[in-house]
């Protein structure tokens, strides 16, 4: 905090916030209260000089053939500011020793093949293997750059690695902004108990609120163009929830990474949120799957009273995407579908479906054995990663079914 401090030219930030190595909500390192901090208490302000952007078309991709991906470029960034002492790195240098290390492991850029086929997601483990592939050929676009400043292929793995668990994104119009913000990278995540929020204020007239964090996991774009953008009157602003309650002494600070399944967490923030109530699973990729699934199950085709061309595409046009469910909520696009075209009982649809997903080959394993190997504590950290992931999967699942994990617990 001391470089934050002095950066920022705010000697009160020592008297409001201290890092710990393991605070009390995430086990992790973060940031907490010294003192009371009072809603829409300001906690630091951050000059937008401090902060490392990339900026890119709002259509770009992680690794879409037009060079190397954003994360590799700013990972690249990164390293060589590290070892500039005299140049423009130096005045960022501490703040950039200080990031994770080891950063946290990924799918893609940590997981053996045996731990990556433990996630039991086709999507998850796809994902990851483009990744890997990207990050693979980066390795080789950098070579020269790396060698320049001593860096090892695996200096360059967790710097990127840094870069897809700190950065979160910011849109403004057509174009968005990578950023990595000093300070604002030290706070953890929680779905349910966050207390501050993150806004960026160009004046005092002029503050954007949550909108700076809406996008935080948002980490599959890319661009070969990274941009030093200094505004002096622009500041990133850690602000205790104005619409929350006082943050006690000794409470960790938390921001929302952003409503979305657990998926993005575990692909490239390296860990599985326990109490992400957004956290889903498609049950039908698309239209068609839900009417084949229909279709082949004979209790629920006997109950189906429109199964024609005529219906579908009707139901094509409530949507065109996947059907999803978590763990308190269906899609209210399958709910329309199934009540009001199909004519069937949604909830018959949806526990059909979820009975299929658990006993029909996706998952090699019963929750029960995935309860008693989660106590065990005999599984690597990437393993356990896994494993959570499938059984709040499995949960979701289940939650239809009127069960719980809780009651594949073993009793005293």
């Amino acid at each position: 905090m001391h470089w934050l401090s002095c950066a920022c030219k705010d000697d009160g930030i020592a008297s409001r916030v201290r890092v710990n190595g393991a605070c009390a909500v995430t086990k992790a390192r973060g940031i907490e209260a010294v003192r009371p901090l009072a809603p829409g208490e300001v906690i630091f302000s951050i000059p937008y000089s401090l902060v490392m952007e990339t900026r890119l078309a709002s259509d770009a991709s992680e690794a879409d053939g037009r060079g190397e991906a954003w994360s590799s470029a700013m990972a690249m960034d990164i390293l060589e500011l590290k070892r500039d002492c005299d140049g423009a790195g130096a005045s960022r240098r501490r703040w950039l020793e200080e990031l994770p290390c080891p950063a946290p492991s990924t799918p893609a850029m940590d997981f053996n093949e045996e731990e990556l086929a433990m996630i039991e997601d086709e999507r998850v483990r796809a994902e990851a293997i483009r990744v890997r592939t990207a990050h693979e050929r980066d390795v080789v676009t950098y070579a020269d750059r790396l060698a320049h400043i001593g860096a090892s292929a695996d200096d360059f793995r967790e710097a990127r690695n840094v870069v897809h668990s700190r950065v979160f994104a910011r849109r403004d119009g057509d174009c968005v902004s990578k950023l990595l913000v000093p300070g604002v990278d030290m706070v953890n995540h929680s779905s349910t108990l966050a207390n501050a929020i993150v806004r960026v204020v160009t004046s005092p007239e002029n503050c954007q609120g949550r909108a700076a964090t809406e996008e935080i996991a948002d980490v599959s774009s890319s661009s070969s163009a990274a941009c030093d953008v200094v505004t002096e009157d622009k500041y990133f602003q850690l602000v205790v929830d104005p619409d929350g309650e006082t943050i006690d002494c000794g409470d960790e600070v938390l921001i929302s990474y952003g409503a979305f399944p657990n998926d993005p967490f575990l692909m490239y923030f390296g860990f599985v949120p326990d109490d992400n109530p957004n956290d889903t699973v498609i049950l039908f990729d698309d239209v068609d799957e839900l009417f084949e699934f229909i279709e082949r199950d004979e209790t629920l085709a006997a109950k189906a009273l429109r199964m024609d061309d005529d219906a579908k595409s009707r139901a094509r046009a409530v949507s065109p995407s996947a059907l999803s469910c978590t763990i308190d909520a269906v899609d209210g696009a399958l709910i329309q579908i199934c009540d009001g075209i199909i004519q069937i009982p949604w909830l018959d649809v949806v526990r059909a479906r979820c009975r299929n997903i658990l006993t029909g080959g996706r998952f090699s394993t019963k929750i029960a054995e995935d309860v008693a190997l989660a106590r065990s504590n005999t599984l690597s950290p990437n393993a356990a990663l896994a494993l959570a992931f499938r059984l709040h999967k499995k949960a979701i699942l289940i939650a239809p079914l009127g069960q719980s994990l809780a009651q594949y617990e073993p009793t005293a």
